[in-house]
């Protein structure tokens, strides 16, 4: 093993939106030298994109973000970290729509208009839609506490703990808990729960602090990055290596090293070709991980600081992942009727039914959410789609430990079928589809697996249930001195969770009601 003894002030494990806004904020306020190290070929974790012949490019995970809207919070914080050099393009509304087999539903970007389009389509529902959005607003005000419980001196979390606890009632019940005393139309109770596949756990699952969270986050309209997803790693690179960082690709971490109880170092493979590599030691006096909480604790952390945690959090590890089918179009998709709006597509009003997975392996899925980012982005050089659908674990779990691009024919077989269910959806609620798609490709959670290291090929980190906020491994800090966590796992899921996370995480770094001096930063 060769000792690298290079002098970097922070290291961080995976390239994912949280370790970049991190990165960015250490290096931008304090001069920090970040080493990124990614075990992909390509940075930026769930933002990065890939190409294919033809000159068309896929996003793999950022199909739209909320906030985006001048002086909202993630705004300021995409401004502060790329120097306002990304732009954002909103969405026409209606910017999601829910298409139901005998309705539709469009969601704009305003929420009095939003209200007021539910009432007019609902009008005996009105008190229950009121009844709603206050609990939206409650659960809101929860997971600010939730934020300062993460950044406020220990001394001080109780402050956070009182503004959480006339809450936790509202935010660690069930989705359903709080829905079906309010609503009790069916149609109505599917539209509001038509954005559980932001955080893929079935509503009787998850909790609704973490509905909220998705639901809170889309109330002022829908943004794509003009350019593509890869333009958030792009715009934010620079003012990491304007510090002396940088992001070291085909490097995968092995083993954190922790000497005393404190994390001094990553043991890494510097990858040569499919197989092989070099095993190199860098050091640091702050590591900081992106890879997921469980994946920190039970593969990278000597047993003896991690083995426990990762034990507690077993059971939550997500069963349901996503199959992905990239699309290229021989012609314009605006010929279909699509402005560049997402649509949520179900066969029924029960979401409870679609979690659990089924139909996608069996010639029909009974759901799945489209996105057109050509049509977002004025950019765009071609026309092209990703088409999503929920899928168990369990379905591809026996070739776990294939080679990526080489899973034999059975699997192939596989694939063909969930595409055709993929498309078969899309077909039956847009005549035509069909003969427009050219090209397409389909990736599975074992993808996934492959590219990022996930428990069973989770896009979504540790299931987000009511279970998920009591565990005392979750959050900034960790057991380990000078080792951190940040994204999804940090605080909240998703690429604007994992922007949240990102500043927590430099905050708490920069020591003592760092991440009010850091948040006073980049408000201005």
């Amino acid at each position: 093993m060769t000792n690298i003894q290079e002098p970097y002030d922070a290291i961080f494990i995976g390239s994912g939106i949280g370790s970049l806004t991190t990165a960015a904020i250490l290096a931008k306020l304090y001069k920090k030298r970040c080493l990124i190290l990614e075990r992909h070929y390509e940075i930026g974790g769930f933002t990065h994109t890939f190409r294919r012949p033809g000159g068309n490019e896929w996003d793999v995970g950022v199909h739209y973000i909320g906030d985006m809207n001048d002086g909202a919070t993630m705004r300021q914080i995409s401004d502060f970290i790329t120097d306002g050099h990304l732009k954002w393009q909103r969405m026409e509304d209606p910017f999601d729509v829910f298409d139901y087999p005998d309705f539709s539903f469009g969601q704009v970007g305003d929420k009095k208009q939003f209200v007021s389009d539910l009432i007019k389509q609902f009008p005996h529902e009105e008190t229950g839609i009121h009844a709603y959005f206050a609990a939206l607003k409650a659960a809101r005000k929860w997971n600010y506490g939730r934020m300062l419980k993460e950044v406020l001196p220990s001394p001080m979390k109780f402050l956070a703990r009182l503004m959480m606890r006339s809450h936790n009632k509202v935010a660690l019940a069930t989705v359903d808990d709080i829905i079906d005393p309010l609503i009790s139309d069916p149609k109505l109770k599917a539209v509001l729960l038509s954005q559980w596949g932001d955080y893929g756990l079935a509503p009787s699952e998850a909790a609704f602090g973490t509905h909220a969270l998705v639901a809170n986050h889309y109330l002022h309209g829908g943004y794509y990055p003009e350019g593509g997803a890869a333009s958030m790693a792009d715009t934010i690179m620079p003012l990491i290596e304007a510090a002396g960082g940088t992001c070291l690709i085909n490097h995968e971490v092995k083993e954190i090293i922790v000497e005393s109880g404190k994390a001094v170092g990553v043991e890494v493979l510097a990858k040569k070709g499919k197989k092989g590599g070099t095993l190199k030691r860098f050091n640091a006096p702050q590591i900081v991980s992106c890879a997921g909480a469980h994946l920190t604790y039970d593969k990278l952390l000597p047993k003896e600081y991690g083995a426990e945690h990762a034990k507690a959090l077993e059971p939550l590890i997500a069963d349901m992942s996503t199959a992905t089918m990239y699309i290229a179009f021989n012609d314009n998709p605006a010929k279909l009727g699509f402005r560049g709006e997402n649509h949520w597509i179900f066969s029924s009003y029960d979401h409870n039914n679609y979690a659990k997975g089924t139909g996608l392996t069996e010639g029909m899925a009974k759901g799945g959410y489209l996105s057109v980012p050509s049509l977002k982005d004025p950019r765009s050089q071609t026309h092209r789609a990703e088409l999503i659908g929920f899928m168990d674990w369990a379905a591809v779990e026996k070739w776990q430990g294939s080679e990526w691009m080489n899973r034999g024919t059975d699997y192939e077989k596989l694939k063909e079928q969930i595409a055709e269910s993929l498309l078969n959806l899309a077909e039956e609620r847009f005549p035509g589809f069909k003969d427009m798609v050219s090209y397409y490709d389909l990736s599975t959670p074992l993808s996934t697996q492959h590219f990022v290291g996930s428990p069973k090929g989770s896009i979504y980190g540790v299931k987000a249930t009511p279970e998920r906020y009591q565990q005392k491994c979750l959050g900034v800090k960790t057991p380990v001195k000078n080792l951190y966590l940040t994204g999804a796992d940090a605080f909240a899921f998703g690429v604007g969770g994992a922007m949240i996370s990102g500043v927590a995480t430099a905050g708490v770094m920069a020591g003592s009601f760092g991440f009010f001096k850091v948040w006073k930063k980049i408000t201005g």
